[in-house]
């Protein structure tokens, strides 16, 4: 589990607190590849990967939050009242996890073996982590 660190942590910027949790989340577990904060307009804020794993994080945000915002749109049109929280893509052996929180994205990447439901506990986990380490609200997400 994750340690919750408060958003008053002396000493430390908040580009360093972002850095600290997602590197957190990617060691929480050697099936976890991939870990970025993206803004929901693309921008990358940060993000943390494995040696092994060969991924542009700056185009890789922008692809997603594009692909979310037009998928969001689709689904709307076609069931009404709806937002897209979070999104499971499958990879090969990977899956790419998108979950969003407002105006942020948590994306990562995995290995499909370690199952869905460990991840999925990981990124709650990691994301209500780093929304208390920024000093957002909890409500957001």
């Amino acid at each position: 589990m994750l340690s919750t660190t408060n958003n008053a942590t002396p000493g430390k910027t908040l580009s360093e607190i972002v850095r600290s949790k997602l590197g957190e989340i990617l060691e929480s577990s050697d099936f976890i590849k991939f870990v970025a904060l993206v803004t929901m307009d693309g921008f990358t804020i940060s993000s943390a990967m494995r040696d092994n794993i060969n991924v542009n994080p700056k185009w890789l945000g922008a692809l997603i939050v594009s692909s979310i915002k037009n998928l969001e749109g689709n689904i709307r049109k076609a069931l009404g009242n709806a937002s897209l929280s979070e999104l499971v893509i499958s990879l090969g052996q990977d899956m790419l996890i998108i979950k969003s929180m407002g105006k942020l994205a948590l994306l990562i990447i995995a290995d499909k073996s370690l199952g869905i439901d460990f991840i999925m506990y990981e990124v709650e986990e990691g994301l209500r982590d780093l929304m208390i380490s920024l000093g957002l609200s909890n409500n957001s997400f």
